[in-house]
């Protein structure tokens, strides 16, 4: 499975699809700041978070 990073740089002049303040090597370097577990661990972090926030809110609509 490739990530959407890894997916981007499939595509032909992909570095054309970038804002004009990023550039390749920042890119790169936010790409290596962690692995690939340690990106799933921080987004099902993240999705707790979100579903704990909602069931809060419906509970006190309840």
């Amino acid at each position: 499975m490739m990530t959407p990073y890894e997916k981007l740089k499939t595509l032909e002049g992909w570095q054309g699809y970038l804002k004009a303040d990023i550039t390749v090597k920042q890119l790169e370097a936010f790409a290596n700041e962690m692995t690939d577990n340690e990106a799933a661990e921080q987004l099902e972090k993240a999705r707790r978070t979100l579903f704990k926030t909602i069931n809060e809110q419906e509970q006190k609509r309840a």
